[in-house]
């Protein structure tokens, strides 16, 4: 049951993401125009609306995560064991889901910005660099659950890859707006 619960879980986070990826990118060229045109007011108002978007939608799915997970298992098994399993491995795994919104919007705005690079390293350190350390990692700390600690390299993560993107973005958009400031 751990390792079917995991794949509906994954492809439940898979969903998740790709969805604000999609309003994200629907954003993407109206930042990227309007920073193209030196309209650093529509700049910071577009990105503003997409991450309002995105912060309230990961919000929501962290709703239903906690509160109604049954939403997303029963799209993908009938089995009331595997179920209720995967509903308490839902909890653990989008436990830091509302954080996502943020995470998204601003990867993504690093591409409008015409800064793909670090957008690239941003989806690396979250998955590559730090959840699959993490999955090795936890389960030798947290001794008394090794199955709690693998899913809860997810959330660790999402702490970390949110507050990274967060300060790094906070200090690359004002650079980028200030450029534009510069260029006027």
């Amino acid at each position: 049951d751990g390792v079917i619960s995991y794949t509906i879980v994954a492809y439940v986070n898979t969903i998740v993401i790709m969805s604000m990826a999609g309003i994200a990118q629907g954003a993407q060229p109206i930042i990227s125009f309007n920073y193209g045109a030196g309209n650093r007011d529509r700049v910071k108002e577009t990105f503003r609306r997409l991450l309002v978007c995105c912060i309230v939608y990961a919000g929501i799915i962290w709703a239903v995560a906690m509160f109604l997970p049954q939403v997303f298992t029963t799209i993908f098994t009938n089995d009331p064991t595997l179920a209720e399993y995967t509903q308490w491995a839902i909890r653990i795994y989008l436990a830091l889901a509302f954080l996502m919104g943020i995470q998204v919007a601003c990867q993504q705005t690093f591409i409008a910005l015409g800064n793909a690079k670090t957008s690239v390293f941003l989806a690396l350190l979250r998955k590559i660099i730090l959840v699959i350390p993490l999955i090795y990692i936890l389960p030798h700390i947290i001794t008394g659950d090794q199955v709690f600690a693998v899913y809860l390299a997810e959330p660790v993560a999402d702490v970390i890859a949110v507050t990274c993107t967060a300060i790094l973005f906070a200090t690359q958009f004002r650079k980028a707006l200030h450029k534009l400031e510069a260029n006027a």
